[in-house]
This record gives C-alpha cells, structure tokens and sequence, in this order.
C-alpha cells in the first residue's frame, strides 16, 4: 500500500540554499588530493531529497530487498534546483513509478551533469574536464562552504542538523565507506526517517551499496 501521509521535517523541506545532491558534491572526500564528480551517490541524494519535500511517494516492494520499492511522481512542479528538476523531468517522462534500484542507476549521469553545472553557476566549483573524461575533476572555489559542510557531516550526526546525518547515511553506504574518528559513533541509519521518506532512503541506499560494489 502506498504511504500517502508523506511526513515531513521542517529543515530538510524548506527553501535552501543547496540541495542535498549539491552539499554532497561540495562534500565528498578529495581522492588523490582531487574532488571527484559524484555519481550514484549524487542520485540516491536528490531521490532522497524529493522525498523530503513530497514530490515523490515510495510503495514497498512484498518481495524482495528494499531496492525494489517504487517510487511514483505526486508533484511535477518544477522546485527551482537544477538537480532536483532533472529528476522530475526525468519521471515525468518516464510516465510512470519506477524502481528504486534502476533509477539509481539510470539517474545518476544526468543528476550529476546537473549538479556539477548549478555549483558552476553558483560560483562554487570549476571543472577540468567533463565526469566522462579520464582524470578530469572539479576545483572548489568556495573552500569555506566545502569545509563547513565537511565539517558537518564528520561531527556526529545531531538531530538539530538532519540534513548532515541525511548525507553522511549516503556516504556510509557508498563505496567509499565511512570511518569514524576516535569517540565517534556510527550514524544512526534511517533512525529518524519520517516513514515515506525512510522507505525512499533504505531502498536509495541499498541500492547504492549494491550498485557502488560495497556489498562486495
């Protein structure tokens, strides 16, 4: 059945400045001394984030994992956040529910595409290359937006700072991992999921620690 009574939590759906596709691009680990454009992560966050705000309802799958779950469009109004509108504009195409995991996997490109070109705009981020091309990367610009949203996420997740234990359950389950420091815990995965939006989120995440090769 359906979970039409989308519960909400007032810091993740009100206007911001930055989606979670784009904090989480701004905020992953540097590889090689290079920011990496995001890719599935990136999806599972904007799917994670339109859930939040209601644009899309999640249906449990009766079989099989959680990745299953299918999500259906209940509000193609355009939110005005490039990555966040890819994903509408892609389910509007669709024209109908899609899966958790192949939408993950079918999103993440033009997600990402979108985002790395909104943080461009915004002056956040330049690129060297393109995500398709061997060895490019993005270049912070605005080094102290990047370090205050590491700094978040690597703080323990604090239920006054929902937005950081969003993107840090996304970084636990992608193939780069998650390491705590000295006396810090684990987040609390999905605790604190409102229930559409906790559906959403275990069958994004699932998919991305299938997807991403960390089941392996």
């Amino acid at each position: 059945m359906t979970d039409v009574n989308v519960c909400t939590i007032p810091d993740l759906t009100r206007t911001t400045e930055l989606s979670l596709p784009e904090e989480l691009q701004l905020a992953l680990p540097a590889m090689s001394g290079q920011l990496r454009f995001g890719s599935m992560d990136i999806a599972v966050a904007a799917l994670i984030d339109l859930a939040f705000r209601g644009r899309l309802v999640a249906t449990r799958s009766r079989f099989g994992p959680s990745s299953n779950a299918k999500l259906t469009l209940v509000d193609a109004s355009p939110t005005g956040n490039g990555p966040l509108d890819a994903v509408l504009q892609a389910f509007v195409e669709r024209g109908k529910p899609w899966k958790i995991y192949p939408a993950v996997t079918a999103l993440w490109a033009v997600v990402s595409e979108a985002t790395t070109a909104s943080l461009v705009a915004r002056g956040a981020l330049t690129t060297n290359g393109t995500m398709r091309d061997r060895g490019s990367h993005l270049e912070p610009l605005d080094l102290a937006l990047r370090e205050d949203l590491m700094a978040r996420i690597d703080r323990a997740p604090s239920a006054e700072d929902p937005r950081a234990t969003v993107l840090l359950d996304i970084r636990q389950h992608s193939a780069w991992g998650f390491t705590p420091k000295p006396g810090q815990r684990r987040p609390p995965v999905l605790a604190d999921y409102p229930e559409n939006v906790g559906i959403t989120a275990r069958g994004a995440l699932s998919a991305l620690y299938i997807a991403s090769g960390s089941a392996v």
